[in-house]
This record gives C-alpha cells, structure tokens and sequence, in this order.
C-alpha cells in the first residue's frame, strides 16, 4: 500500500481521472471517489450529474506507471421547446474516461509525464459507435525544488480533449509552490487557484477550472425534416469556486464545492460539429459534493537537493 500511495505522490502534478492538477496538501491522493453535483439554473435548463472514479499506480524502475477510470452521467432538463427538433434524446448523457499513464524522474529533479487514453461520450442509445470515442492525451514537463515546508513546481506542455468544448490541443502551464505549512497556490492553465489549511483535517481553497462534457447522440434526430444522426451535445463553461475539504478518517475525505459559472455553452452540433440550436444558458451556480478515499502520505517529501543525488 505504501508503494502505491508513494507512486501518486510523484503523480500529483496530473489528477488522472479529470486531467486537473491539483492544489493543496500533496500527501494527499484520491485513490478512488464518487460525487454529486448540479447546476441548478442555466438559463432554462438543470444540470444533475454523478460521478465516481478509481486510481492506481505502480512504480516501475525509475518511474510510475498507473491507470485512472471515470465514469459520469449527466441529466439534462430543458425547459424550453422548439419545432426545429426534438430534445428527448440530448436529455441523458454518460462518459466514461480511461487514461493510461507514466511518469520518469530524470536529473536534477525534472520529470517527464505522458498519458493516454479513450473517452467513452454519448447518451448509448443507439448503441456504441466510432462517433462516441473521443481521444486524450498529455505531455507535460515539470521541475521541482524545495523542502517539504516550502516547495514549488512548474509544469508545462499540451493536452488533448475536450475541457474546453469539442476536441482540440492547447496549451498546459502551471506553476505551483507551497508557501508554508498553511498557504499554496497555483496559477496556469488548466487551473488556478489558492489553498488555505485550516487544521490537519479541513483545508478550504478557491478554484478557476474547465468544467462540462461533449457527447455524441447516437440517436437519429430529425431537424428541420432532415433525419440526422450522431449529433452532439456540447456543455462547458470555467467554475470559479470554493472547495471545502475534511478528512472524516485516515482513509476517508468529504469534499464540498460551490461556486459559479460566469460564461458557459450548452449547444447542440451536427456532425460537422456546426451549430444546430444553441440554448444560451449565460451564467449561473453550480455546488458538488463528493466522498473520495485518500490515504495521507506522513513521510518526508524528498528534497530538490536529495533528488539530484540518485
């Protein structure tokens, strides 16, 4: 168990199961967790969602290699109707995220991170496709220095998904530093954000990041008396909130997130991925809470100084 819990420690510039690096204690991984959320009011419609995933890790040499699974099902409530199509079948929608990673410790405390893997995004109801596979892919580059009491990490490289909408590469850069024993941060792109550690079991932290998901219909939909099939449903936006985490016990952690959606997209797209009816939901609040087993790592973090000598 140690090794395992040793392995995501060198892991934690990535969260596997939602590609977001984490901010605050990182003796702390989530090996596997389940979730609920809701965005209760986006323009005319209610988003309800579940969540669970599972993490795993093994060092191999002088790295670590590890896989992460998510599954999500998202529900859809539209109040609002239009003769141009039939929103029925865009009101249920799953993915299934596998990722397959490795990370190498190289000199001088630098360490290289690729992961891959296929994404399962569609409401299945016209069975499974070519259409419903959306791929994944990391590289990122990290340097670390620092002790256990005051460290930093700056990451860089790209990634390839659909955090931002329809599939696409862009950029990742992240600079992260624990400031003392209360306070760290980080700013970059996929996500910023700022930690406080109130005790030993609850840490309180303010979040910017992507959130939504972009899955195909199956369905054959008929718009405008042209019967279309493999449409997509596309839903993202950037939470700005604040997440509550209490450790419950030593393997156990709630975690609460509130906070609001200034812009998002809720649209639904051909197969060319061209605009069929944009809903315009504008802004609005979202909360989440989640149960994640997460064992805390107390031994000591190795040093820059210490990694330059293996």
């Amino acid at each position: 168990m140690k090794k395992i819990v040793f392995a995501f420690l060198f892991c934690c510039v990535l969260r596997v199961s939602a590609q977001i690096p984490p901010i605050g204690n990182p003796g702390e991984v989530d090996l596997a967790g389940v979730e609920y959320g809701v965005f209760p009011e986006l323009g005319n419609t209610e988003v309800n969602y579940f969540g669970a995933n599972f993490n795993f890790g093994k060092p191999i040499g002088k790295g670590v290699l590890g896989l992460g699974l998510r599954y999500q099902n998202f529900d859809f409530s539209f109040d609002e109707a239009t003769n141009q199509l039939d929103f029925s079948s865009y009101e249920n929608a799953h993915a299934i995220r596998f990722n397959l990673f490795y990370r190498l410790r190289l000199k001088n405390s630098w360490s290289v991170l690729a992961s891959l893997g296929p994404s399962l995004m569609s409401n299945f109801e016209g069975g499974i496709n070519s259409e419903d596979f959306v791929a994944n892919a990391i590289l990122l580059l990290s340097k670390r220095w620092g002790d256990q009491k005051r460290n930093s990490s700056l990451s860089f490289g790209v990634f390839y998904g659909t955090q931002f909408g329809e599939p696409t590469i862009f950029p990742a850069l992240s600079f992260r530093q624990q400031l003392n024993e209360k306070w760290s941060y980080s700013i970059g792109l996929p996500v910023t954000g700022i930690s406080y550690q109130i005790n030993e079991r609850s840490r309180i932290s303010f979040r910017a990041q992507p959130q939504g998901i972009f899955a195909n219909n199956s369905s054959e939909v008929m718009v405008n008396n042209d019967l279309l099939t493999n449409t997509k449903l596309q839903f993202n936006g950037f939470g700005l909130g604040l997440v509550y985490r209490h450790r419950l016990a030593k393997f156990l952690v709630v975690e609460a997130n509130g906070g609001f959606l200034p812009v998002s997209n809720l649209k639904i797209l051909d197969t060319d991925n061209e605009e069929i009816y944009d809903f315009d939901p504008g802004s609005g609040a979202y909360f989440n809470l989640g149960l994640r087993f997460s064992p805390q790592r107390t031994g000591r973090i190795p040093s820059s100084n210490n990694s330059k000598k293996e």
